[in-house]
């Protein structure tokens, strides 16, 4: 299978405006759920990257949550990280590239990335030789994969790395919904242009080899 995620694909997502409000919206509310299984201190003092961080959304999350972290962000889209450094370059620092441009970090979180790319396992290699921990979070057993996904995850797909955690649960995420259903939400007297859906989420906890 083709994997359409390259990276003329993904600027021009950003670029075009594609990417939108829901998409934004989506990132934010990954990163709400994802901070409650971190295992990282709330006076955490190192540095924390989001790894394929789209338009930044995530990152008030983490400021929230780890108050003293020093974040950073990265992204293989030239006009994402644009739109990154506009909007929250005072708390995050931001830089456009892909994995191979990485510097070493105390921790790297990959929210919702590696099911977009066909060498992900190459890739988390790569990262966890620059950082003390790695934690990835993909859809778990999706069937059928989103036009976008690649790869499959289970339990034990991450098992020739060392894993500190591996922990499956269900979010709801809230999504525009059709018109008839918004329409029906209008004759039930609780007007509402979203709608909440179940999603399974994996996270895979990996312990990196780098040590300061």
């Amino acid at each position: 299978m083709e994997n359409i995620n390259t990276k003329g694909y993904w600027e021009k997502r950003f670029k075009s405006g594609n990417w939108g409000k829901s998409g934004s919206f989506q990132t934010y509310q990954y990163a709400s759920h994802n901070v409650k299984h971190l295992s990282i201190s709330k006076d955490f003092q190192g540095s924390v990257l989001d790894f394929g961080c789209a338009l930044g959304d995530s990152i008030p999350i983490y400021r929230s949550y780890f108050p003293n972290a020093k974040l950073f962000g990265i992204d293989i889209s030239a006009s994402a990280i644009k739109i990154c450094k506009k909007r929250f370059g005072n708390i995050a620092k931001f830089k456009a590239g892909d994995y191979t441009s990485i510097e070493q970090k105390d921790v790297i979180v990959a929210s919702h990335v590696m099911e977009h790319l066909s060498n992900d396992k190459e890739i988390v290699s790569r990262l966890l030789s620059l950082c003390s921990d790695l934690f990835i979070f993909v859809p778990y057993k999706e069937s059928p994969l989103y036009i976008e996904h690649v790869n499959y995850y289970d339990d034990n797909y991450y098992n020739d790395f060392e894993i500190e955690e591996v922990k499956s649960f269900t979010i709801l995420v809230k999504r525009k919904q059709g018109i008839l259903k918004t329409i029906k939400s209008v004759i039930k007297r609780r007007p509402s242009l979203y709608a909440e859906y179940p999603q399974d989420v994996i996270m895979y906890h990996l312990k990196g080899k780098y040590k300061k």
